[in-house]
């Protein structure tokens, strides 16, 4: 049984997902071999069109940006897998921009 949603190229693995916004081009990078799962989920959300004209809800100046959420509040959206999945925590990674 394939754990790919329906439609997924098993190897489609863009190495960065870019996003247009009204404040200028932001880079994603992907991390596949440290969050498979994550990275699938999100450039499939992305390519599928998913966080156009969404909201960045939450910034935080030199820490971070949440967004991506259809609601604009952080509480809703789904995932390509369903409502959840296993997070994939890594303690090698570090996601301070330094």
């Amino acid at each position: 049984m394939s754990m790919l949603p329906a439609g997924a190229k098993p190897d489609w693995r863009p190495p960065f997902v870019i996003m247009e916004t009204t404040m200028g081009t932001i880079t994603f990078e992907m991390y596949w071999d440290h969050a498979p799962r994550t990275c699938r989920n999100f450039s499939e959300l992305a390519h599928r069109g998913y966080y156009n004209n969404t909201v960045f809800h939450r910034i935080i100046p030199d820490f971070m940006i949440q967004g991506g959420d259809p609601t604009g509040t952080g509480r809703g959206g789904t995932s390509i897998y369903g409502p959840v999945f296993e997070d994939e925590i890594n303690e090698e990674m570090k996601h301070t921009g330094k």
